[in-house]
């Protein structure tokens, strides 16, 4: 039985390291990116730029994101404007209200890993969390 067993591991083993190889890339053989590389530089957000307008701002480009996300369609472009929203409009929050940061926080986290993983249901989560926390957040 001991014979048997052994004889067992060993075809296994012979089997299973057999299998794994070395993979070698050809860095002479990389094809680079086709179609045109757009790069696309947005003007500095203003830090005196009204919190209603930075907010409207990213409620429009968060609109849509989802839809970007499956189509593949300039979802780096959208998150850098709006990370460059948010980091104005964060500051602002912070300074009237620290306590008030949390939905809109969490819209934005919503977003980012919506666009880092591919996931529209995220951005679509977070688009809707933003529209709540604009309605309940206190004018002026």
């Amino acid at each position: 039985m001991t014979v048997r067993l052994a004889a067992a591991t060993t075809v296994a083993a012979v089997l299973t390291l057999g299998a794994c190889g070395t993979t070698y890339i050809d860095a002479s053989k990389t094809v680079p990116p086709t179609g045109d590389v757009v790069t696309t530089t947005f003007p500095p957000v203003a830090p005196d730029t009204p919190l209603p307008a930075l907010l409207r701002d990213i409620e429009t480009l968060m609109r849509h994101l989802d839809e970007q996300i499956v189509e593949e369609d300039h979802v780096p472009q959208t998150m850098t404007r709006i990370d460059q929203l948010w980091d104005v409009a964060e500051q602002q929050i912070r300074d009237r209200n620290p306590d008030d940061l949390f939905p809109f926080q969490q819209a934005i986290d919503l977003a980012r890993s919506g666009a880092d993983r591919r996931r529209p249901a995220d951005a679509s989560k977070g688009y809707k969390v933003l529209i709540a926390a604009i309605a309940a957040y206190p004018a002026g």
